[in-house]
């Protein structure tokens, strides 16, 4: 090779460095900016050494707390929070390292989650009844919770939950069943991981919001803003990824279902439409029908054990709604948790 033509290459290769240190600045500036902004109505709670942003709206009880599915911080609520805090004391929060919230203790198990939820609930002053809503993960979540503290817990919401039974799709599926149906898949793309190790994501921002906020389509666009600053954060990838591995593993699992007896309340588990979640696994995923309905099967068996955790149990199919319900029929969400806090309320004896 001629000198000219290696000086054009480190040339070349000294531009694509300097690009990726630039980017990488960027990406860290940009970063420290947003989670230095003013917190929208919401404060810092410290829980067990790691400060949680904290959404407190309405007054009375029962205290509606709302626990969002993997990788979705508090914002993701706010619309059904504001609705239901018409009637009510409403909480969302972000999970540690999600959002404003700061990092955590690792490894993410869902007991270090629990505890942490737990202790700022105490230093907010909110000491319940509580009635948990708990969204996929979520609602794994929510159960442990009601677990450990059954004599706070009131009633419970579910909306398509995450089993401490998950490994059922592994075991029963066919291998490239299993893999196709994107249960065992982080909620982003392969591509938009790969982004963020570089320090690129924010450079690629319009590309990688149609495949992350695709399902947040509905929601206004400051919430939007919210989300995808959340999702740019390296903190929250850090710590989506270590409660997807914790999701995995069979002693997190055994350790919810051994943590206690859930209390005897009001429970609803609201799931999606099984016709429409075929029609995605076969449309979006590519499985054969017989595969996109075993998947179903297998979901919905253990989506039904939640109903059995209380004898007061009832399952409701949201007819519209994929996975995301709340999104797809917030006024659902709305009028069977409305509903709840108002039997509670009448079959409180009055003096």
């Amino acid at each position: 090779m001629s000198s000219a033509a290696t000086t054009g290459v480190l040339l070349v290769l000294g531009a694509l460095l300097l690009g990726f240190v630039a980017a990488n600045i960027y990406t860290h500036v940009a970063a420290l900016s947003w989670e230095r902004t003013p917190y929208p109505s919401g404060r810092l709670i410290s829980a067990n050494g790691v400060r949680l942003y904290t959404r407190i709206k309405g007054n009375g009880t029962p205290v509606i707390l709302i626990e969002p599915a993997l990788g979705s911080p508090g914002a993701e609520w706010w619309r059904i929070q504001d609705e239901l805090a018409r009637m009510t004391t409403v909480v969302t929060y972000d999970r540690a390292g999600y959002g404003w919230s700061r990092s955590g203790k690792y490894p993410r198990t869902s007991f270090q989650v629990v505890a942490e939820l737990h202790r700022m609930l105490e230093r907010a002053g909110l000491g319940g009844p509580y009635i948990l809503i708990g969204h996929s993960q979520g609602g794994l979540y929510a159960q442990l919770f009601g677990r450990l503290y059954p004599d706070q817990v009131a009633g419970a919401v579910f909306l398509d939950p995450v089993s401490s039974n998950q490994q059922r799709f592994k075991a029963e599926l066919k291998p490239h069943a299993y893999q196709m149906s994107g249960i065992d898949t982080l909620p982003y793309p392969r591509s938009a991981g790969v982004l963020r190790k570089l320090g690129l994501l924010r450079l690629f921002r319009p590309f990688v919001e149609t495949k992350l906020l695709s399902n947040q389509s509905t929601l206004p666009a400051t919430v939007r803003e919210v989300i995808w600053q959340h999702l740019a954060l390296p903190k929250a990838y850090n710590a989506i990824l270590s409660e997807y591995e914790q999701n995995r593993t069979p002693a997190n699992s055994s350790e919810v279902r051994s943590a206690g007896t859930f209390p005897q309340v009001p429970l609803k588990v609201i799931y999606h439409s099984p016709h429409k979640m075929v029609r995605e696994l076969l449309s979006n995923r590519g499985l054969q029908r017989d595969d996109a309905e075993e998947v179903e099967q297998i979901w919905q068996q253990l989506a039904r054990a939640y109903v059995r955790l209380s004898p007061h149990g009832e399952w409701i199919v949201a007819q519209r709604s994929g996975h995301y319900i709340h999104l797809d029929q917030p006024e659902l969400v709305v009028e069977e948790v409305r509903q709840m806090v108002l039997a509670l309320r009448q079959s409180v004896p009055t003096d």
